[in-house]
């Protein structure tokens, strides 16, 4: 027996300590193999066959993880493991890091892992996060200006269909004293020309009748039927916003307004 206290008790205390290590880690991979059908435990388990790993220990001592750190890999939850760790395990299984966080539920697709700009900065979100709500505004913007528009036209449109035609009126007699008026009406003709809005015919015109441009007077009208415009209709590019109204004969019944008009 040793004669020094301390060095006796120095002695069982270090045995102690070998024994619990040696026990635990007999007891940590009996643990592992003791646990079955966890979330990963198929994917991992095929995979182990491929590299000929024959079973959780063998994995352990490759990967260099702990019993718990297997045990959490194993269950799908992997995202608390720090990267060299994880990089480690890659290795481990023969996978490569993208490939490691797709099949274990990190990432949806290897292609995500692919696409992520590493410099992207929480500054850089901001800025993109900014320009997509700048572009979201403009486009708002033009729609209330497209409504805006379309808004005023109905307010003017009883005044806008009638002044093509008073104004080739007073073209035809121009010592009619409603001449005078047309000053006063052409800022409506600059009102449509910045809208961008084109009139459909012009007063008095013999033109081919049209279901989608003009309104007869008579339901009988057939398309391609010549036709004469009484009060000129208006569009925004493809669209209609009013068709020109058409007749077979110009105001009293003529067949020729302008000429006949002319010689009154």
């Amino acid at each position: 027996m040793m004669d020094d206290p301390i060095l006796f008790w120095s002695s069982c205390l270090l045995w102690l300590i070998v024994v619990g290590l040696v026990f635990g880690v007999v007891n940590s991979d009996a643990y592992l193999e003791s646990k079955t059908g966890l979330k990963c435990d198929s994917l991992l388990q095929e995979r182990l066959q491929q590299l000929s790993i024959a079973d959780w220990k063998t994995l352990r001592q490759k990967s260099g993880l702990t019993t718990r750190q297997v045990m959490q890999v194993r269950r799908g939850k992997i995202e608390q493991l720090p990267l060299h760790q994880l990089q480690m395990l890659a290795v481990a299984l023969n996978w490569s890091i993208e490939d490691l966080t797709y099949k274990l539920g990190i990432l949806s697709s290897p292609e995500e892992t692919s696409s992520v700009n590493p410099e992207v900065t929480p500054e850089s979100l901001e800025i993109e996060q900014l320009h997509q709500q700048c572009q979201q505004l403009q486009q708002e913007l033009q729609q209330l200006k497209t409504q805006e528009r379309h808004s005023t036209f109905s307010q003017l449109q009883t005044l806008l269909t009638n002044y093509p035609t008073l104004r080739r009126i007073v073209e035809v007699k121009p010592d009619l004293p409603a001449k005078n008026l047309l000053p006063m009406l052409t800022p409506l003709e600059n009102l449509l020309n910045n809208w961008g809005y084109q009139s459909i015919g012009s007063a008095w015109q013999q033109v081919s009748y049209s279901p989608q441009l003009h309104q007869p007077d008579t339901v009988d009208i057939q398309p391609g039927e010549l036709v004469y415009i009484r009060l000129v209709g208006y569009q925004d590019g493809e669209r209609i916003l009013c068709p020109a109204k058409v007749s077979r004969t110009l105001p009293g019944g003529k067949k020729d307004g302008v000429a006949e008009s002319g010689n009154e």
